[in-house]
């Protein structure tokens, strides 16, 4: 059967084959996700649903192991994270390497201690266990990765609901930022904001604004990512 051919929600490439790519990763829904949730998919071309998949799978092999195992909102996730990185479990002699490789990748990429200080920790993923410095575990975070799937969050939204692409002179803008002095845009995701619930703990919050979208995502009830997109109406190409 052949492939439906379309446009690409990430690249905006035009007559490609397309695959359905899952707004939210499959795993990055927790244990205490209900059954019958619809997990969100969107068009994209094979190159950039296979550059996310990549994307996704070694961020959230990071980030798991920095969220708080007894939350609701990321029941199984640090689990999973800590299975995927051991080469007990592994299937066959193959999976055992790769399981390997990336536990080695994992542990290159830890700070301890005195290492963490000086550190730029992500709002929200901080020490929550009040231990001291010497006890406390860091794992460093591709600087790329929340704009970039910050950015595909947005444009799966702005493809379920106005039916549209993101293009020139449109501009997406990503970023991190901590609660407090937010009082402003937090006001405004509230009074004119709408909410879109994808499991215990991944919300997304959008206000339609005049000039253009505000977002906010928050992730496992643990840390947020903001974004704003200029305003210029698209249409499905």
């Amino acid at each position: 059967m052949a492939k439906p051919i379309g446009k690409c929600i990430h690249c905006l490439k035009e007559n490609v084959e397309i695959t359905s790519d899952h707004m939210f990763p499959k795993a990055w829904y927790p244990d205490s996700t209900p059954d019958n949730l619809e997990k969100w998919q969107v068009p994209s071309c094979l190159e950039c649903n296979q550059r996310y998949g990549k994307r996704e799978t070694d961020l959230i092999g990071r980030i798991a192991l920095t969220l708080d195992s007894k939350n609701p909102a990321s029941k199984g996730l640090a689990e999973r994270a800590l299975r995927a990185i051991n080469p007990a479990v592994a299937r066959d002699e193959s999976d055992a390497e790769a399981r390997e490789a990336r536990a080695k990748k994992v542990l290159g990429d830890m700070f301890k201690g005195e290492q963490l200080k000086g550190k730029d920790v992500v709002p929200g993923l901080g020490e929550r266990w009040g231990r001291p410095i010497e006890q406390q575990i860091g794992i460093k975070i591709p600087e790329e990765s929340f704009p970039a799937i910050t950015e595909k969050i947005v444009r799966g939204i702005a493809y379920r609901e106005d039916d549209a692409f993101i293009e020139a002179p449109q501009k997406i803008e990503c970023y991190l930022a901590k609660e407090e002095g937010l009082d402003e845009v937090k006001e405004m995701l509230v009074s004119r904001g709408k909410e879109f619930t994808r499991a215990p703990g991944l919300l997304i919050r959008r206000a339609e604004l005049d000039g253009g979208d505000l977002y906010e995502i928050t992730f496992w009830d643990q840390f947020k990512t903001y974004a704003t997109v200029t305003k210029h109406p698209q249409g499905k190409g």
